[in-house]
This record gives C-alpha cells, structure tokens and sequence, in this order.
C-alpha cells in the first residue's frame, strides 16, 4: 500500500478505533503511571500529536493542562475536539504550532507512521515546538522493518507501520538536539497487539 492512503483508512476506521481505543488506558497501569509523571513534571500546554479521537490527551487534560491535539485524518480530528481544549487537523512532520509555544508533547504510538528515513525530521519538528525545558513523550512498538495490512479493525482499510528498537529511537531522539531522560521496553498487556511497547522521553535543553 501507499503510505499516502493512511489518512482515508484512518478516516474509514475512525468510528470503530474509538469503540476500540477510547478506554485502553483503563487496561494499562504503566501506560497510566508514565502519563501521570509526564502531566506532573511538564509546565504549560500540552500538543496530543496523532491524537486519534483523543484518549491520551484526555488523560493528560483530566491533570490539569491545556490540550491540542493534532492528527491527520480528519474524523479523528472531530472525536478528539470533543474531549480536547482544541484540535487541528495536520501532518506531524510540518505541526501548526510555532517555535517553542508548547510545554509537552505526547506522540502516543504516530510515529511508526511516519517513514523511517523521516524520523530524525519528525524529531526535529517536536522539539522545533517545544520551549526550552518542554518534554517529549513518544511511545511506539517494537521491532524493525515495517508491517503492513490491507484490512485494519476489521474494514478495507490499508495500514502501514514502521516499528523501532529501543537503542535506535532514543539516538534518534538525542541526534534530534533533545536530552534523554529516559527510555523503557514494556511487554504486552494480554489486551494488546503482542508486541513490546517503547516509552522515550526527552526534554529540550534550555
């Protein structure tokens, strides 16, 4: 499939991934645990980047903080501006937000949508956004090379996934200007697709 079509899918798909994703964090205590420290040490508002219909940056408005979330279908982009202070409609390699507006920025599982030859760029732009001291959280699977499906969620709907190791996403986070602090590989919840699940996160150097 083309990369290009993963905006119609997610389009196509949006109603269900909803049903399927609005509750996960209820099912995943160190998703909860990374996200309460995140929303406690980040000052100032925060951007869901592939927010989807909006449940991780719910989490993170539910402690306090301002929330827009960005994604790039634009059914996903209309759930989450119900849950959400704001939504855009948007590529996470060029964010509308400008030069160090944000505090946070979350990237829950977006990045394996991006090409792995585009990650030091997407990396770039987050910390583009970030203030000096903002903190970046991107989680993704784990894995190397790239999947894909021609259904997702049970529909017609192309998919197409870059997955990371652990070592190769926190150099690409540092080769991005940003300071680690710090980097974990979880298993598999028995609700979740089997594979690791990544946590990175760095903060911009002030």
């Amino acid at each position: 499939m083309s990369w290009d079509q993963l905006r119609s899918s997610y389009d196509r798909v949006a109603a269900s991934y909803e049903r399927a994703f609005l509750d996960e964090l209820a099912g995943k205590p160190r998703d909860r645990q990374i996200l309460a420290a995140f929303a406690a040490a980040v000052t100032g508002p925060v951007a869901d980047v592939g927010c989807g219909p909006g449940q991780v940056g719910a989490y993170l408005r539910g402690r306090g903080h301002r929330v827009l979330g960005i994604d790039l279908s634009i059914e996903m982009g209309r759930l989450a501006a119900a849950r959400l202070d704001a939504a855009a409609v948007a590529d996470l390699r060029e964010l509308p937000i400008p030069d160090g507006a944000i505090g946070g920025l979350v990237a829950f599982y977006s990045i394996i949508h991006v090409r792995r030859r585009e990650l030091g760029g997407v990396l770039r732009e987050f910390r583009r956004v970030l203030r000096p001291g903002g903190r970046l959280l991107v989680a993704a699977h784990d894995g190397a090379g790239e999947i894909s499906a021609d259904d997702f969620l049970g529909q017609p709907a192309p998919f197409v996934a870059t997955l990371y190791g652990l070592r190769e996403l926190s150099r690409a986070v540092t080769a991005a200007g940003l300071d680690l602090a710090a980097a974990e590989r979880r298993s598999p919840y028995g609700s979740e697709h089997p594979t690791f699940r990544l946590y990175v996160e760095a903060v911009r150097p002030g």
